[in-house]
Order: structure tokens, then sequence, then C-alpha cells
């Protein structure tokens, strides 16, 4: 108990696994589902349609910066409701597009910009917020909403095709979007514990000590700060492999002979270890120095990267699938723990979204990198081979990332 309400963390915890797993679940996650359709309704290529996705990043990263201040400032509350309204518009948009400039416009900045004001970027700052002792627990739990969201959305999607045609499933999504999360979001986000009287983690009042919102670093002084850079820089290096992997694990384990069904079998293997390496990953590192635990993590996925080069059998890269689920869902909620211990509640908006941007050549980069390889050599070799080199050099910054022990305290702003 906290005062007089019993600690509400974990119930806004579960609004952000809300937001993570309906902006994924019906933007990214659906995506690869409708690339058929669409490229038939609009006379089209599969190339096309797939740089919707590198589009909507784009978006997405573009007006991080921005988010991330009203994240730390502003109404967050709103912005997040509003972000699923817009979401929810530019599907239903895009379900009534009878040319592809309109679908586009429609799915790659409505539905982006609206993905983004409800979307990872938020959900992990909140859970942030209300977490310190426990934060790696809380952003796993969070991040598992993404997860949930490749493991629910693309059936659903594929299913609402066959009944009601890619613009029904589009329009279905939109409706559903908005009536899951409009609801979650308005009963259960507050920015920050110290709004409702209450302390992170649910720590009982210190004597003397009223909850006070935390002070962040003013963002110019942000911008001065080298581990900012050294943090962006490392995580797109590492969020790199999740992309490729995405785009083309299926297509590869074709190569190797396997049938469609048997190919993209692989990829849904690493969902379920995604999901268990987010909550065990997250809890472990509330508990030893986080930097071990992220290596660890790139340890993984750099032998299964390396295992891919063999060219495994089907049951190896079944297992090498569970390998890469493991250490990539490591990633998320390791990223935010180490933002959080080096900046603070107060900065984290402002930090993720600068470091999105700062990252987003390399992330929005990486998986057609690897595919003009594959068209240059005709094999995946190269690209592959390319993927432990790019970890051990994510490994080699995080060296000289100094991650204190608990995070800093910064002067309360003095107004005149």
């Amino acid at each position: 108990m906290t005062g007089q309400q019993p600690f509400i963390g974990w119930r806004v915890v579960g609004a952000a696994f809300t937001a993570e797993l309906v902006s994924m679940g019906a933007s990214f996650s659906a995506f690869g589902v409708f690339m058929d359709p669409l490229a038939e309704e609009f006379d089209t290529t599969r190339g096309v349609i797939s740089s919707g996705l590198g589009g909507m990043l784009l978006v997405t990263g573009l007006i991080g910066p921005l988010l991330g201040r009203v994240i730390d400032r502003g109404p967050l509350k709103a912005m997040m409701l509003c972000g699923v309204f817009l979401l929810a518009t530019g599907l239903l948009l895009t379900s009534r597009a009878t040319s592809l400039w309109q679908a586009g416009v429609a799915f790659c900045v409505v539905g982006a910009v609206g993905t983004a004001m409800f979307g990872p970027l938020p959900a992990m700052a909140i859970a942030a917020n209300w977490f310190v002792r426990k934060r790696g627990l809380a952003l796993g739990v969070t991040v598992a909403g993404a997860t949930a969201a490749s493991m629910l959305a693309p059936p659903i999607a594929a299913a609402l095709i066959d009944a009601l045609g890619w613009r029904g499933a589009v329009a279905a999504f939109g409706v559903g979007a908005a009536v899951i999360a409009a609801p979650v979001l308005l009963a259960f986000v507050v920015r920050r514990p110290e709004d409702v009287g209450q302390f992170p983690d649910g720590d009982p009042p210190r004597e003397g000590a009223a909850p006070a919102p935390p002070a962040g670093a003013e963002t110019r002084d942000l911008l001065r700060d080298p581990r900012l850079w050294l943090i962006s820089l490392g995580f797109a290096l590492l969020f790199a492999s999740p992309i490729v992997l995405g785009i083309h694990l299926v297509p590869y384990a074709e190569d190797l002979g396997l049938s469609r069904l048997r190919a993209a079998s692989v990829l849904s293997v690493m969902a379920p270890f995604s999901l268990l390496g987010k909550l065990a990953f997250g809890a472990v590192a509330d508990r030893i120095e986080v930097r071990k635990a992220l290596w660890l993590g790139i340890v993984l996925v750099s032998v299964g990267w390396l295992v891919l080069l063999t060219g495994p059998s089907y049951a190896l890269l079944l297992a090498t699938a569970a390998l890469f689920g493991l250490g990539v869902g490591a990633l998320g909620p390791i990223h935010g723990v180490i933002i959080g211990l080096c900046f603070g509640r107060g900065s984290f908006g402002r930090v993720m979204g600068i470091g999105g941007l700062a990252g987003l050549p390399i992330i929005a980069g990486s998986g057609p990198l690897v595919g003009f390889l594959f068209d240059t050599t005709g094999s995946y070799q190269l690209g592959f081979a390319l993927q432990p080199a790019i970890l051990a050099a994510a490994a080699v910054i995080f060296l000289f990332v100094a991650v204190p022990a608990s995070e800093p305290q910064y002067p309360a702003p003095v107004h005149p």
C-alpha cells in the first residue's frame, strides 16, 4: 500500500503491454500477410509494397524526438489516445484507397504517426517511469506485447482476408485497434507514480519526503553527452539482426531446400523464445550488471548467425531460431534499463526519441543491404557473415559506456 491506494504500477505496465500489442499488431506484424493482395490490387511488385514498411520506419523515427519531449513533459495520455485514433483512421483510409499513392500516404504517414504516438516509445517510457528496482522485468513485460502481436496478428489477418477480402481485413484491424486500445489507455495510463501520490516500485513514503516528479536533464545537456550517441549507435547495430532475420530468414530456409511451410515454421519458432528472452533477461538485468546481460544476449545471437552460415539441417535450424529468439528478446528490456540508469526517468522519453532518430539509417538500411548483397552475389553468405561482425562492434561500443549502478538525480528546475 502507498498512501490510501494500492500500487497501480503493474496495471500501468498492462496498459503499456496493450499499447505494444495493438500498435505493432495493426501495423508491422500483419504487414507481410497483406503484401500479395496489395501487389495484385495495385498491379505492382512485392518490392514496391515492402517499401511501405521502410517508409513507416522512416516516419516513426523522424518524429521520435518530438514525441520524446511530450512523453517527458507534455500531455502523454492525450497523445497516446490521439495516436490510437490516427492509426485507426490511417487503416480505414488505406482500406478505401483507389491508388497506390493513396494507400501509401494513409498507411505510411497517417498510420505511422499514430503508431509512433502510442506504440513502443511511450509504452516503454511509462513502464520505465513506474519502476526502478524492477525496471527490467517491467520493460520485459511491456515489450512482450510486440512479440504477442507477431504471434497473433498474422493468422488473424489471414483469416480476415479470406472472409472479408483485404480491404475488409484492413478496416477490421483499424476498428479493432481503437476498440481494444482506447479504453485501456484511457483507464490505466498514468505517466509517473508521483502523479497519483505514489513512489516507483510501490515503495512506501520516505520520512519527510512527498512524491515529486523526477527532474530530467536539459535537452542540450543530453545532446552533449557522448553516452547518448554511443548507446544509440550500439543498439542500432544490435537491432539490425532481428530486422534482417524477419525479412530474410524464411527465403534463406527455402534456399536450403525447405518447403514454404517448413521455412515459415522456422521464423514462428522465434516468437515464443523471444517472449521468454524478454521476460528472463528483463528480470536478470535487475539483478546483475546490465552490460553482462547484454553481452550474453549478443553471444546468443552471434552463435545463431555462425550456425546459419553452415547451411544447417531443418532440426538445427529450428534450434538456431530458438537461440535467436532468446538473444533478440533480451535487447528490448536491456535497452530500456541502460537508458534509465544512464539518464534517469525524467529524460527517458527524449533519449529514446533522439536515439531512435540517430540510429534510423542503420535500422532502416540493414534489411535492404542484405537483400542487395544477395542480388549481387546470389547468396546470403556475405550478408549473414557481416552480422556477427556488426554484433561484435556493438559489444565493443558498450565497453566504453559507463553504466552507473543507480539512475542520476537531477536538481529540480528553478522557475523565476
